[in-house]
């Protein structure tokens, strides 16, 4: 309560002779408030950190302090005109610490300007600044859309305008964006969650899209694993000379996958179906090479790619073995430091990881894969 007054009274008894500073710690959750009510008491100096980042509960977060007092009380800052890098700064500084980046972050999180209620999203289209105190693209960041069982069909419009843009009529809109939206409710109640996976909510869009075709298919695929050692850890713990690395399981993927390429003397398009194995730390990590391999000589882009995430969530518990399970794997495209989510469910953990790494890499190829033709007859009437 008297951090204004306390302030205030320094600066008035120190500004003639030195500039006064601000450096205050989280253990309250007021270091950015505490910074900011200095400052309108007179500070010349206020430290920080990016993303907060500091000893017991954080420091005073710049990527709060700093648009709050550019955009909000209009502060003259040398930093202004490299404000539209905020959110890039704070996401490169914690892939540097290896930190998972704070998604509810005010201004630099990836929740900080989302929006899912029907009526909410239906006011942002009318009015963005309706519920948004900034525009998001001045801290560089972006407003995302989502998309639940709770969502209105305004959500699923304002999705597909992000989508497809304004090539789509509107009563066409209308018609489509209800038959969605009640596949997404029926999805939410089978378990899917689609709040943290708008890569596959924009796979949905568009495969409901006639003309669009993925740019493979998997025909088919099997995982085995196997393992010499079938101690539990206490007793391998128990036993000192033992080399883990030599114990540990394997796991062998096979997969086939169908692929469009385009043959270089008559530059016709082709089916190819190409059969890859793969070892790998267990079934899934197999599956991920495997599908990679079979896919990167078609498509090279993806070698940029990697997985930097796997949640598995068991939705029904009292179904023990039997239960449904939730995989969601976040993807990263390490040329543009661009990140997606997939998410899938299917008892068969295998099979669930599966299908939402596809969607992972199929995704990713939106922008580069060739127009193909791997589903001539899928949209007949």
């Amino acid at each position: 309560w008297t951090i204004e007054e306390t302030t205030h009274e320094l600066v008035k008894h120190f500004e003639p002779f030195c500039t006064i500073g601000v450096h205050c710690h989280n253990d309250c959750g007021m270091a950015v408030a505490n910074s900011i009510t200095a400052c309108h008491a007179g500070v010349g100096l206020v430290q920080g950190t990016i993303n907060g980042i500091g000893e017991r509960t954080g420091n005073a977060d710049l990527c709060s302090i700093i648009p709050s007092l550019a955009l909000h009380v209009n502060s003259t800052l040398s930093c202004q005109d490299k404000l539209h890098e905020l959110t890039q700064v704070s996401r490169y500084v914690d892939e540097i610490l290896n930190r998972s980046p704070n998604n509810a972050a005010p201004f630099v999180g990836q929740s900080a300007f989302a929006h899912k209620g029907g009526l909410h999203v239906a006011a942002m289209e009318r009015n963005p600044l309706s519920y948004q105190h900034i525009e998001p693209e001045l801290v560089g960041n972006e407003m995302r859309v989502l998309v639940s069982e709770l969502s209105g069909r305004q959500n699923i419009m304002g999705k597909m305008r992000e989508v497809f843009g304004s090539d789509m009529d509107e009563s066409q809109k209308s018609d489509r964006s209800l038959a969605i939206l009640n596949r997404v409710k029926q999805l939410e109640n089978m378990g899917y969650s689609f709040e943290g996976a708008e890569a596959s909510l924009h796979l949905m869009l568009l495969h409901t899209t006639k003309g669009y075709c993925p740019p493979f298919h998997v025909l088919d695929y099997s995982a085995q694993v196997y393992d010499y050692n079938m101690d539990s850890a206490s007793r391998v713990v128990s036993n000192l000379n033992t080399d883990l690395k030599e114990t540990a399981s394997t796991a062998r993927a096979t997969i086939k996958v169908r692929t469009v390429t385009e043959d270089p003397d008559s530059f016709q398009l082709a089916y190819v179906d190409n059969l890859q194995v793969s070892d790998g730390n267990g079934p899934v990590d197999a599956l991920a090479k495997a599908l990679l391999r079979a896919l990167l000589p078609s498509q090279p882009f993806l070698e940029s790619v990697e997985l930097i995430d796997y949640k598995v969530r068991i939705l029904d518990p009292n179904s023990a073995t039997e239960a449904l399970t939730r995989v969601m794997i976040e993807f990263r495209d390490s040329k543009t430091d661009k990140q997606w989510t997939t998410v899938s469910v299917d008892s068969n953990v295998v099979s669930a990881s599966l299908n939402a790494l596809v969607d992972g890499f199929e995704y990713a190829l939106i922008e580069h894969a060739q127009l193909c033709m791997l589903c001539d007859d899928a949209y007949e009437e």
